[in-house]
């Protein structure tokens, strides 16, 4: 009896450890979170997140978990960024940052990300911590927003590198 009772639970670890989220805008502008793709044609704009060990929402302390539902962070990318892309992303994973990368590639990827950072020069990366962004790297300016968004330091820690 026990064993098919401890098969049960291992099997539905797992399925826990692997689930996936979507994060999706509406036609509307509404930002959804859910464990279900949306409807064809129900979306303007859809990311799909699978949960891993160190971003699972059982890993994470609560500071992190409310930051992340309250200013999720998204990073913009070209292919041709090269070492910033790559610095902006260390950056992020020093901090333990959950976020989701979006490489602009197309004409409505290249849209939204000028409505997102205004008119001008376009200087990738380009973060989004919750409704406010910031365009290139500049790590000063980058912790500025994380810290008003309440992400913790260096995963909880002040960061000993700066």
């Amino acid at each position: 009896m026990r064993i098919p009772l401890a098969v049960f639970l291992l099997v539905a670890a797992f399925a826990a450890h692997a689930q996936t989220t979507y994060r999706w805008v509406d036609k509307e502008g509404k930002i959804h979170y859910t464990d279900r793709p949306p409807a064809p044609g129900e979306a303007a704009q859809v990311e799909k997140k699978r949960a891993t060990q160190l971003g699972a929402d059982q890993t994470m302390s609560y500071t992190l978990r409310q930051a992340t539902a309250d200013y999720p962070v998204t990073l913009y990318t070209q292919a041709d960024c090269g070492e910033v892309c790559k610095q902006a992303r260390n950056h992020l994973a020093r901090r333990g940052v959950p976020f989701s990368e979006k490489l602009v590639a197309t004409e409505d990827d290249l849209k939204t990300l000028r409505a997102l950072a205004g008119e001008g020069e376009l200087i990738v990366p380009v973060i989004q911590v919750g409704s406010k962004s910031a365009k290139g790297y500049l790590a000063s300016s980058w912790d500025s927003l994380l810290d008003a968004a309440g992400y913790p330091k260096a995963n909880g820690k002040a960061d000993a590198s700066r």
